[in-house]
Parts: structure tokens; C-alpha cells; sequence
């Protein structure tokens, strides 16, 4: 009896240690309406409209802004434990992007309690290496530090990660105070990997 208590006790303060982690409605209105840079404020407020709860970041844009998504979808997305999987550079981080330190990414993230996964390395390049372990992701983010020819060998294991309703959010830098983020279509993805593996195959 005293076994059972505790464990009823230990799932209990595990959720509880979840739902302090999820933000409040006075975090998610700074994020969604106030944050900056601009853009981003559409990404909080897709997850809370889509009850978003898998998401996938291929290039980080910051640990901090990690953090506001895990919390958003915490906060706003339905059933089911929050995951994140961030493919970055880290350490390796080419100017004008200031460095991630691997480690302290990983400290942050894994306070919110959401599940965690950081892959280091290019991301075009480690994206093959797990893309089967994403399936049914709910919010892919490309980011603009990611280029064409990259992402053209890469496009191929983006359909396998989606299903009908994912969205895909490729960062555009217009200017180096300017970007946005332009929507992919699930069957746009189909059709450049299809694209991909003709050209392979020619």
C-alpha cells in the first residue's frame, strides 16, 4: 500500500512539474504578440491554434526561443507528452549566429520536462540519420541558415517525418533585420523528394 502512494505520489509530481513548466496566459501573449523578432510570433501562436505537441527545429534559432515553443505546446497542445528534436550546429556555429554550447542547450531545454532530443552536426546531413524516429511530427522550422543545395539532398526524408495536417515553416531572410517564414505543403515535400530521387536515379 505504502509502494502504491508512492508511485501515485511520484506521477503526481511529475505532472505537476509539467504544468509548471507550461507557460501562463500572460507568457504566451508576450510571445505571440510582442516577441521579437516579429516573425516568431507566428510560430507560438500556430501551435496554440493547431494543439501542436512534436516539433522539429532543423537549425535552431535559440535555446531560448526552444524554450517558448516547448512551453506554448505544453501549455496549448492537447494530449499527449511535449517532444523536441533540435538538429543544430552548436559549438560549430558560423558568424553571425553566436555559438550553442551543446551541454548548457541541454540543461535548459530538459528543465521545461518536455522529451529531448539534440542531434549535433550539420543538420542536412544528420537529418537522414533520424528522420524515421520523427514521424508524425506536428511543426517542422527549416532555418535560413540552412541552404538550397543542402536542403535539396535532405528533401527526400521530409515526407516520412509529416503527416497531413504537419506544418512546414522554412525561414527566408530578406535582409539581416528581415525574415519570414514561408509554409511548405506536405505535397510540395512529396513532390521535391520525388524530384530528388529522379534525378539520382538518372
Amino acid at each position: 500500500m505504502a509502494r502504491r502512494r508512492e508511485g501515485l505520489r511520484g506521477r503526481h509530481d511529475l505532472r505537476r512539474e509539467t504544468d509548471m513548466a507550461a507557460i501562463g496566459w500572460l507568457g504566451y501573449a508576450r510571445l505571440a504578440h510582442f516577441s521579437k523578432p516579429k516573425h516568431e510570433r507566428q510560430l507560438y501562436r500556430a501551435i496554440k491554434r493547431h494543439k501542436m505537441h512534436r516539433i522539429v527545429e532543423v537549425g535552431i534559432g535559440s535555446a531560448e526561443r526552444a524554450i517558448g515553443l516547448i512551453t506554448t505546446a505544453q501549455r496549448f497542445g492537447g494530449e499527449g507528452a511535449v517532444s523536441y528534436t533540435g538538429l543544430d550546429w552548436f559549438e560549430e556555429r558560423e558568424a553571425p549566429a553566436a555559438p550553442l554550447p551543446l551541454i548548457h542547450a541541454h540543461r535548459q531545454l530538459q528543465l521545461t520536462g518536455a522529451r529531448i532530443r539534440l542531434v549535433p552536426g550539420y543538420p542536412p546531413a544528420t537529418l537522414p540519420q533520424i528522420a524515421n524516429t520523427l514521424q508524425r511530427t506536428d511543426l517542422i522550422l527549416i532555418s535560413a541558415a540552412v541552404d538550397d543545395a543542402s536542403l535539396d539532398r535532405a528533401w527526400f526524408y521530409f515526407p516520412r517525418m509529416c503527416h497531413s495536417e504537419t506544418l512546414v515553416l522554412r525561414e527566408i531572410r530578406e535582409n539581416q533585420e528581415l525574415s519570414r517564414y514561408e509554409p511548405i505543403a506536405v505535397a510540395e515535400l512529396e513532390r521535391r523528394a520525388a524530384q530528388r530521387e529522379s534525378r539520382k536515379a538518372a
